[in-house]
């Protein structure tokens, strides 16, 4: 389960760009064909949190749908059912452009007042 490792370095990147103050939420962004379970990463999220500067922060994932570019009539298009082929001229010569990605989106943090 490499959400774990995930979520350390996530940890460890909040802790470095929150200038020391508390976080309240992160957002993270996931491609579906990422390999990363959502329902993992919050778990381990939620477990590792307690006692860093995310303590108390919410998760919220946007999930990345999966997206191609035709290497023949150059249109993008969402992947539907796991199939490859362009919609538009049925062409198998496409290229995946989203859907792999995973990063923090932005942070949050808590109002210092």
């Amino acid at each position: 389960m490499h959400e774990l490792s995930i979520v350390q370095s996530m940890l460890d990147i909040c802790e470095k760009r929150s200038g020391g103050n508390q976080i309240s939420k992160i957002v993270v962004k996931i491609g579906k064909m990422s390999g990363i379970e959502p329902h993992f990463l919050k778990e381990s999220f939620d477990i590792f949190k307690e006692d860093t500067l995310c303590s108390d922060a919410l998760m919220q994932i946007n999930l990345v749908d999966i997206k191609i570019r035709c290497n023949e009539c150059d249109k993008e298009s969402l992947v539907e059912n796991y199939d490859f082929h362009c919609p538009n001229c049925k062409s198998s010569n496409t290229t995946q452009i989203a859907g792999q990605e995973m990063y923090i989106e932005y942070i949050e943090l808590k109002d210092s007042q």
